[in-house]
């Protein structure tokens, strides 16, 4: 069982002792970054950063229900297609539904090379679905899942080169949820996700640790939404995020030029008119061809002010990941 010593009882780090926050690490719960430093202009800083508060309540959550081990890597939470969720591994399933005491056993997996082909238990090269069949004492009837390589299948990796294996993985995991839901629900395998990291099976976004749209909307000022980003964890950076904010960041430089435009006022205005001609003397007129030029600069559109932090921004982020 989990060592109740190590495992958190908060989700506040500023609680942790040093061995919680060396399990919390191990479980992928915090991690450190380089991050613009907005005293040191190009200079990065190690930044300590930590999963939204949410997640770790469900993690610690999942470790107690279940009693698997994160520091056996039994259970562990990742970053996959940019949601949050809590892992575990098909051995950690397994494990659990022995511990409950009413496991009985399984069938071996089953696959169909073919839409109308027979079943077999020895791994087609190319599987077309899998099946299983799991037992549990009290029920009369096993409980039997399938699965669909066109539904579940995956790229790249392991899906590539074992592609029944894995594709055995994810229909006992589906088997596995469905007959064990108190222990199991909410609780994936990596075989669970694509090789490109998006989850197959639905699972609802981690809520955001902060309001960010309403805090780029309060700023006022260039330094107050720069800080407001350097704040955001990198799990919950999107594009909608990116958007507000190079929309914000256009207003407020707009704001800057024009209070700048107002300011610029001449000191004496007696002295600025002794230049000008008597009333009763016509001022000379610019021929219509040659308008006289304006000294005044040209204010750069939103497009132009997005475009540049846009720029900017893309930047920060490409030096960051490479520190």
């Amino acid at each position: 069982m989990t060592n109740e010593l190590v495992l958190p009882n908060s989700v506040q780090p500023n609680t942790w002792n040093a061995d919680t926050a060396a399990m919390m690490e191990f479980a992928g719960l915090t991690w450190t970054e380089q991050r613009p430093d907005p005293e040191n202009p190009g200079q990065p800083k190690t930044v300590r950063m930590y999963a939204p508060t949410g997640i770790m309540a469900a993690f610690i959550a999942a470790c107690r229900r279940t009693g698997l081990d994160p520091t056996a890597k039994q259970i562990y939470a990742a970053q996959m297609g940019g949601k949050w969720t809590v892992l575990i591994g098909i051995d950690g399933m397994r494990l659990v539904a022995q511990r409950t005491g009413e496991y009985d056993g399984q069938d071996p997996i089953e696959w169909q090379a073919t839409e109308d082909g027979p079943w077999t238990t020895v791994p087609p090269k190319q599987p077309f679905s899998a099946r299983i069949r799991i037992y549990r004492k009290g029920i009369s009837r096993p409980l039997e899942q399938t699965v669909t390589w066109a539904e579940f299948g995956g790229q790249k990796g392991n899906w590539d080169k074992r592609p029944s294996h894995m594709l055995g993985i994810r229909v006992e995991s589906h088997g596995f949820r469905r007959l064990y839901p108190m222990e199991l629900s909410g609780l994936y395998t990596p075989e669970d996700f694509e090789a490109d990291g998006e989850l197959i099976s639905e699972v609802a976004p981690a809520e955001p640790s902060e309001d960010w749209l309403a805090l780029f909307a309060a700023a006022t000022t260039r330094e107050e939404l720069e800080a407001v980003r350097l704040r955001i964890p990198t799990a919950e950076k999107n594009d909608k995020l990116k958007t507000a904010f190079l929309a914000r960041a256009g207003y407020l430089a707009r704001e800057d030029a024009r209070t700048e435009d107002a300011e610029v006022v001449p000191d004496d205005p007696q002295t600025a008119d002794e230049g000008a001609p008597p009333a009763d003397v016509e001022a000379p007129q610019s021929p219509p061809s040659q308008p006289a030029p304006s000294s005044a600069p040209t204010e750069p559109t939103q497009e132009e002010y997005e475009a540049a932090e846009a720029a900017r921004f893309d930047a920060e982020q490409e030096a960051a990941h490479r520190a």
